[in-house]
């Protein structure tokens, strides 16, 4: 029975590829869909849906920056498969060669499932169904909104400890440090939040927006009137050296400067840090006038 079965999967899969490839008339070539057109207007919903939250207060400017840096070099790469699928197409193949792939798949096929399938050996443990993880039902919603707020409270610490144990057995799971790293921002351990932060950083060193999201969570653990410290100086080197428009960034090494006596120097990073805040105008406005101070 199993043996009928693959001979019939295999002769569909057969006329699957004799139906698509089989010359019809009219052009001798297709073109190649583009894909990446449909990314492209993802990415322009995505810098829309960023400037919302820019207005609405829900993201720091630094934030929104980096990730609108992050959107805008996808947007490019998107750009250049789209250039390349518009240039591309697919030649159709001869009428012998397609006849021939047509029998081959269902031949091969038949061929690999007698020398791999074996399914009077299979192990039945590795035939269980693994359930994926669903999110919360409307039975977990409503027993949530039932909760007191110190109850509410210990079950997403339950959560967030679920999850840091997953990391620890997955530590290579770079999205997975990103979010341990903003669910203990908002518990309010900053301390371990950086910590989470630090090892996306150690997955991806050279990625803008996770830079950024580690930067910010140190910058969280100091005083913010005291002295840039050596640790932040080097995260706000690294953001510079990476994207030299980055504002926080380009903020902190000003602010630096200036602490060191180097007016100049200071002067240079805020004149191009300025335009870039041009939507927060109290905060635009403190910055022009430390440019419009003359050097004692």
């Amino acid at each position: 029975m199993i043996w009928l079965i693959a001979a019939l999967l295999g002769i569909a899969a057969g006329a699957a590829i004799l139906w698509r490839l089989y010359p019809r008339g009219g052009s001798e070539t297709a073109p190649v869909a583009g894909a990446a057109e449909h990314d492209l207007e993802v990415y322009r919903d995505q810098l829309r849906e960023l400037d919302r939250d820019l207005a609405r207060g829900t993201i720091e400017a630094a934030e929104a920056e980096a990730a609108r840096n992050e959107i805008r070099r996808r947007a490019l790469a998107a750009e250049g498969r789209r250039e390349a699928e518009s240039s591309g197409t697919m030649q159709t193949l001869s009428r012998p060669t397609v006849l021939l792939l047509a029998a081959a798949v269902p031949a091969l096929s038949l061929a690999l499932y007698a020398v791999l399938g074996r399914p009077e050996l299979a192990d039945r443990s590795m035939l269980t169904v693994q359930e994926r993880p669903r999110g919360p039902s409307a039975e977990d919603v409503r027993a949530a909104e039932r909760m007191t707020p110190e109850e509410r409270q210990e079950m997403i610490r339950g959560m967030v400890a679920g999850l840091a144990e997953r990391l620890e057995e997955n530590p290579g799971d770079l999205a997975g440090w990103l979010r341990l790293g903003r669910a203990l921002s908002v518990l309010g351990e900053l301390d371990k939040s950086a910590d989470a932060y630090g090892r996306a950083v150690a997955l991806a060193p050279d990625n803008v927006r996770v830079l950024t999201l580690y930067t910010m969570a140190v910058l969280r653990l100091r005083d913010p009137d005291d002295p840039v410290d050596p640790q932040l100086l080097e995260l706000f080197e690294r953001l510079h050296a990476l994207e030299p428009r980055h504002p926080l960034a380009l903020y902190y090494l000003g602010r630096h400067a200036f602490d060191l006596g180097r007016e100049a120097e200071g002067k240079n990073y805020w004149r191009k840090l300025l335009p870039l805040v041009a939507d927060r105008p109290d905060f635009a406005a403190r910055i022009r006038q430390r440019l419009e101070r003359k050097s004692e």
